[in-house]
């Protein structure tokens, strides 16, 4: 019977330590990417991304086809759903992210109405993107959210990863 039990434990001790291990995130690996970034470039452990920090008034005036993407950072988001920019975001060449923003809506529709409650929450997307697609016009969008829901380092870098292979997938 104990050596039973000694089975049991071995084999509930495995599936646990399983259960609590976290991923091994893949970092973004692929080719030099130009991002234009409004706020604070993000953190991020990949040598082949380079950001350059641009204002608002840089978004409607510079000619953005020179960059990959454009990020928007949480900060800017009030200010990012103004609007003035919903045309830019819905006839750019490139797509655009939204850091910390559950919902692409308030950035393209005007008539929507930034506030609290287009912010992450546990179970909505950590970041949004969006592009029309040159080919038939079609609005597309993308959703990323955090491992387990949980704010880390790791989980926010993941996502960022992911949105680069988005961009790299984008182009090719």
């Amino acid at each position: 019977m104990t050596r039973e039990i000694s089975y049991i434990m071995l084999i509930l001790t495995i599936l646990l330590s399983a259960c609590t291990q976290t991923p091994d995130f893949e970092p973004y690996e692929g080719r030099t990417l130009r991002i234009a970034v409004v706020g604070d470039p993000p953190e991020v452990n990949a040598e082949q991304v380079k950001f350059n920090e641009i204002s608002f008034d840089e978004l409607l005036n510079e000619e953005l086809s020179s960059y990959d993407a454009v990020i928007m950072t949480e900060k800017n988001l009030p200010e990012a759903a103004e609007a003035n920019y919903s045309d830019t975001y819905s006839d750019s060449s490139i797509p655009f992210f939204f850091i910390s923003a559950s919902s692409h809506i308030p950035f393209t529709v005007k008539a929507t109405e930034y506030n609290n409650s287009w912010k992450w929450k546990a179970g909505k997307s950590y970041a949004v993107g969006v592009l029309k697609s040159k080919k038939n016009n079609a609005f597309h969008s993308w959703g990323y959210g955090l491992y387990n829901d949980e704010m880390t380092d790791e989980s926010i870098r993941d996502v960022y990863s992911r949105i680069f292979k988005t961009i790299e997938e984008l182009n090719h």
